[in-house]
């Protein structure tokens, strides 16, 4: 609203001072005598001075208000005119309409070169045809030299050669058709460049570069009927309307952009506010909404090079339909589109700016979780890595120490029968302790290897490991409840290796009884270990115990009843 008024008062004060030279002598308008027709012009030069002017990007921005000026002034090269100041811009003004607009449309990031060059010719075709038809023509010449006697004075004739000024503004209308004719060239190669290269077009943007080559066209159209009949042909006044309308399109053009925009931005400014309210929400709703692409997403940079969503979640970004937020030529986020019809870039801009706060709040965000994740799965791999070296440990024991302590003590077996038939019996008793030791050794080899790996587990279960590891467990150990079924085999190494582990904890203090209690609900599994008393002489639980539910994704909770100390662990089971 703030660049709306000023533009809105230009328009006005431009506006009335055409309409008033129009209602005096309307038989020497560019739009002829019609007043439809001339309050068509008047009501064009105007849309594009306050359209141009708060709503144009760029160049455009000064570029579309001038242009709008100059169409309007161009008519107070009229004998109404209010003074020789006014009636001499109104000859210099003449043609500037056409280039202004051209140029309006320069976006060279943006254009391919084939059309790039196409246009430069038509923007320089138009601003000699402007330069030469207009101040030139007029520094020729006055038109009181060509028999205008009740035309204001022209300030800027420096000579009196009419047959000069007839040939300057013969010349730049000649230019100006030659301006109109690659305007025409221009856009048609944009849209074939465009079309081959599959490259996404705003639809606004190629409505302003169509409106924009229509006008020059339009304006070239009307030069070559006045080069052939005069300026008070009919059909130039036809023309003149054409290039009226194309002026209106293409206020249209970026006026309903920056509508779009405004829009946008209001809804992400209130959904905003609604992510401050409630954290479920993300940038990703508000920009959703705001843009009307419910499958929007959102990906920030990470510091490895990929891409995270606002929970720290990998990303990966498609090929094509994806906006880059930047920021000093930074990319700071990258909008993902779920359809390309719904990208308009108007509305993406607008969104965006809106969103800024919210974008750089989750950009840190993301990368915090990010790094929570990594750590995340970084401890789960840990876990993972030392269960399977506890298991590769097992094995080794049992295929190797324990084995050849059996063989031990199948040969020591023999060896006391032997000794049993002869008449040492100091040789049979010492036999027989060499044997008792090494069956010692070996059920305490064993045990040493459940402790690292319950062999059993693949095998019976969580159900049977839990009952083995209670039998070799120290203390009253009761079983209230175990699962009947199978769980899947990670959940079943976690509950088991975090019973197993509480077990050896507590064996290690003066602890009371102990009762486990597994079981499944819904999506979770729920282990529960019940003291019947506080556990003294050791911190509890271990802080281990806490990393190796976590790692697994699961929750570990304390709590405490009529002297009982439970711990639950509960760990996802999907």
């Amino acid at each position: 609203m703030a660049r709306l008024v000023p533009w809105a008062v230009v328009a006005a004060v431009l506006s009335g001072v055409t309409a008033n030279v129009l209602r005096l002598r309307a038989d020497v308008s560019f739009a002829g005598p019609s007043v439809a027709t001339q309050a068509l012009e008047i009501t064009a030069g105007a849309a594009l001075i306050v359209v141009g002017g708060a709503a144009g990007r760029g160049w455009g921005r000064w570029l579309l208000p001038a242009a709008g000026a100059g169409w309007l002034i161009a008519e107070w090269a009229s004998p109404a005119a209010p003074g020789p100041a006014a009636f001499t811009a109104g000859l210099i003004a003449v043609l500037a309409a056409v280039p202004l607009v051209l140029a309006s449309r320069w976006r060279l990031p943006t254009v391919a070169r084939g059309p790039a060059v196409l246009l430069a010719l038509a923007v320089l075709l138009a601003l000699a045809a402007a330069v030469i038809g207009g101040p030139l023509a007029a520094a020729a010449a006055s038109p009181r030299d060509a028999g205008c006697t009740d035309c204001a004075r022209d300030l800027i004739a420096v000579g009196h050669d009419v047959g000069l000024n007839a040939l300057l503004a013969r010349l730049g209308g000649q230019f100006a058709v030659a301006a109109g004719v690659i305007a025409v060239a221009w856009l048609a190669a944009s849209k074939v460049r465009a079309r081959r290269r599959r490259a996404l077009s705003p639809s606004s943007d190629f409505a302003a570069d169509a409106t924009a080559a229509a006008f020059a066209a339009a304006v070239a159209a009307a030069a070559a009927v006045m080069l052939r009949g005069g300026p008070a042909d009919p059909i130039a006044y036809g023309w003149r309307a054409a290039a009226d309308c194309a002026l209106l399109v293409l206020s249209a053009a970026m006026a309903v952009p920056a509508l779009r925009g405004a829009r946008a931005r209001r809804v992400v400014a209130r959904a905003a506010v609604a992510v401050a309210d409630e954290p479920a929400g993300s940038a990703a709703d508000a920009l959703a909404a705001a843009l009307d692409d419910p499958g929007l997403r959102v990906a920030y940079p990470a510091p490895d090079g990929a891409w995270r969503d606002h929970t720290g979640q990998t990303v990966a970004l498609p090929g094509r339909d994806v906006t880059m937020v930047t920021d000093a030529g930074q990319i700071v986020a990258a909008l993902i589109h779920s359809n390309p019809a719904r990208i308009d870039h108007a509305s993406v801009t607008g969104a965006v700016s809106a969103a800024r706060l919210l974008l750089d709040t989750e950009r840190i965000e993301a990368g915090a979780r990010a790094r929570v994740n990594d750590l995340r799965a970084a401890r789960q791999q840990v876990v993972e890595a030392a269960d399977a070296a506890r298991a590769s440990l097992e094995r080794d024991l049992h295929d190797g120490a324990q084995q050849r302590l059996v063989a031990l003590r199948y040969a020591l077996g023999l060896a006391e029968a032997r000794a049993a038939r002869q008449p040492e019996p100091a040789v049979a008793a010492s036999l027989a302790d060499a044997d008792h030791a090494a069956e010692q050794a070996l059920a305490d080899l064993r045990d040493l290897a459940h402790g690292i790996c319950a062999a059993n587990l693949a095998v019976e279960g969580l159900a049977g490991a839990v009952r083995s590891a209670a039998e070799h467990a120290q203390g009253a150990v009761m079983i209230v409840e175990l699962p009947a079924d199978r769980l899947p085999e990670r959940v079943e190494r976690a509950a088991y290796r975090f019973i197993a582990d509480s077990l050896r904890e507590l064996a290690r203090a003066p602890a009371p009884g102990l009762s486990i209690a597994v079981r499944r609900a819904g999506r979770e599994v729920i282990v529960e270990l019940t003291c019947d008393g506080a556990v003294t002489g050791r911190d509890w639980p271990a802080a281990y115990l806490g990393d190796r539910v976590a790692a697994a994704g699961g929750q570990l909770r304390q709590a405490g009843d009529q002297g009982h100390q439970r711990l639950i662990a509960v760990l996802p089971c999907e």
